[in-house]
């Protein structure tokens, strides 16, 4: 009895093992539904947005505050969204005052990671590989982030 049921539990087990390893990027093969015929949707009446996904693949991104004022990594977090990052965390940098905000690339191309410093307004890029990290970049928060707020709006867009 006691054999019969790890073998159960062995076989569950390599079954989910087996879901899992063949089962990635399924869901990414589904195709859009086209809309209705005559149909407008929401997003076609509203102007096109430069995108920085390639390949259905977001931009990963950890925020961190280096200003003074509290909250803003958290509250410019939430405008990353549409322009197609994923926030992985936000916090404060270790240094509260910079002036200036910027980029520092962790495992993007140096197109991509161009394409959204330009989305950004322009902002200047470190490079420091960390294989260890989830995000693709880190944003650091200057004192300039109203520029940058402004920018990735689209009022001082590149």
């Amino acid at each position: 009895m006691k054999g019969g049921l790890n073998a159960w539990l062995l076989l569950a087990v390599v079954v989910a093992a087996l879901s899992v390893v063949f089962g990635r990027g399924l869901r990414r093969d589904v195709a859009p539904v086209a809309p209705a015929p005559g149909r407008v949707d929401a997003a076609e009446s509203e102007p096109a947005r430069p995108d920085l996904t390639v390949a259905d693949e977001a931009i990963h991104v950890e925020v961190l505050n280096g200003t003074p004022a509290a909250g803003l990594a958290r509250e410019f977090g939430l405008l990353l969204g549409p322009a197609g990052c994923v926030v992985e965390q936000v916090g404060n940098a270790p240094h509260g005052r910079h002036q200036r905000s910027f980029l520092v690339n962790r495992t993007l191309s140096r197109e991509r990671v161009a394409a959204l410093a330009d989305r950004l307004g322009g902002l200047p890029v470190l490079q420091e590989h960390d294989g260890r990290t989830t995000a693709d970049v880190v944003l650091v928060l200057g004192a300039d982030v109203e520029a940058v707020k402004r920018a990735l709006a689209g009022s001082d867009g590149p």
